[in-house]
């Protein structure tokens, strides 16, 4: 027996090797796979053969994960292609022009930066964030695509290998399904209220800026991925709209998109309609778990700050596996 143990934690090791690169890519494959345990069980009623199951599953995903991405990625690399450098003078001209408003000291430290004899400064330290945004962005297409494969066996030996799990964790059956479900319930909600709500937000601006003659479809998806940034994630996309609209003489339509990003989508869409998707979500899984959104919300900063963008998946799961072991010691 000690034999086997130590064969057992020496292979066990050179799995680790093997595998190191790809375990957070697993990790994050597993955890949605338990995030679509609700669609995965809705399919099942309806189509017979797992498989098939598996295989929808899977292009769920693909289509989350890769369209709004590839898209993304298309439509920034013509934007940023198209720039006409005369543009982006006139605008740092209008934003040396509101800088005026602000004290003295900081005014001035702003108006030596964006100054137009900087601007070819400005603009050679942009183009390597450029590069390194490309980079970043083959680095998450590389993810998302082990992502996807590693989601696709997760789902289609799942309860396999649930069956496993439980037979060598020292963990009582009921404990483990415990462990289990709360993290798929709370993974289940945050992922599809999450989506929902930034589809929901990049809808809001791409409709108010549409009005503008800015693109709805491109601003929709934009700020969609803005917003799943905690706090600043909204200005990131409103704040630069509205200085262009201000830069081309449109005060009127600067000030309406700033105004109504805050108030209809900053307050009254995440503040207010966005726990009414948390409930309908909850009531569409029919789960009666309860949700910390202040706890969630940190959870996801965290988690952001820790594992980029698979943080939002990564930081409620650990949180909530956490807690979840924790309140086992309560009936110890």
């Amino acid at each position: 027996m000690k034999f086997l143990t130590i064969l057992t934690l020496v292979i066990g090791y050179f799995v680790y090797l093997v595998y190191r690169p790809y375990l957070l890519d697993i990790a994050i494959a597993s955890l949605m796979a338990v995030a679509f345990g609700k669609i995965n069980l809705i399919l099942s009623k309806k189509i017979d053969k797992h498989i098939y199951v598996t295989i929808i599953d899977t292009l769920i995903l693909s289509v989350l994960i890769f369209g709004p991405f590839l898209y993304f990625i298309i439509e920034l690399g013509k934007l940023v292609s198209s720039v006409d450098p005369e543009i982006v003078k006139n605008i740092l001209n209008e934003l040396l022009k509101l800088v005026n408003y602000l004290p003295d000291i900081i005014s001035e430290k702003i108006k030596k930066i964006l100054s137009p004899e900087n601007f070819n400064q400005i603009y050679q330290t942009v183009l390597p964030v450029i590069g390194t945004i490309t980079q970043k962005s083959a680095l998450f297409f590389k993810d998302a695509f082990l992502i996807v494969i590693f989601f696709f066996f997760a789902v289609l030996y799942g309860k396999e290998i649930l069956k496993f799990l439980k037979k060598i964790i020292p963990m009582s059956e009921k404990q483990l399904e415990t462990l289990f479900f709360n993290t798929s319930e709370v993974m289940s909600v945050v992922f599809y209220s999450t989506i929902l709500t930034a589809l929901l937000e990049g809808t809001l601006f791409g409709f108010i800026v549409s009005f503008f003659g800015l693109d709805f479809f491109f601003f929709m998806v934009m700020y969609a991925f803005a917003s799943l940034i905690p706090v600043i994630g909204g200005i990131i996309m409103w704040g630069p709209v509205s200085l262009y609209l201000y830069s081309q003489g449109n005060v009127k339509g600067a000030i309406i998109v700033a105004i109504y990003s805050i108030v209809v989508i900053s307050i009254i869409a995440d503040t207010f309609i966005k726990p009414l998707i948390i409930v309908g979500v909850k009531k569409f899984f029919e789960t009666e778990i309860e949700i910390n959104s202040l706890l969630i919300f940190f959870a996801i900063v965290a988690g952001l700050s820790s594992f980029g963008l698979w943080g939002i998946i990564l930081g409620p799961a650990i949180t909530t596996m956490f807690i979840s072991v924790l309140k086992f010691y309560e009936k110890v």
